[in-house]
């Protein structure tokens, strides 16, 4: 059992720690594959929530009182 239990500390001091830029090790490809997919679908829809939310801003300023 123990060696078992060691393997996995192993294991884990390899894995990712966090998800932040700075804790990420970027000398694997693998890794910056990943992460670069992962933020770039989160500033897609960071992005479209802010349009979302600018739209929706302008809109309801503009004035007209026309409800569905």
């Amino acid at each position: 059992m123990l060696e078992f239990g060691q393997f996995l500390c192993v294991e884990l001091s390899r894995s990712v720690a966090s998800m932040l830029p700075w804790d990420i090790p970027w000398y694997d490809p693998s890794h910056r594959v990943f992460f670069a997919a992962l933020y770039s679908a989160l500033g897609v829809i960071g992005f479209g929530i802010l349009a979302a939310v600018f739209l929706t801003i302008k809109r309801l300023n503009k004035g007209d009182d026309v409800h569905h």
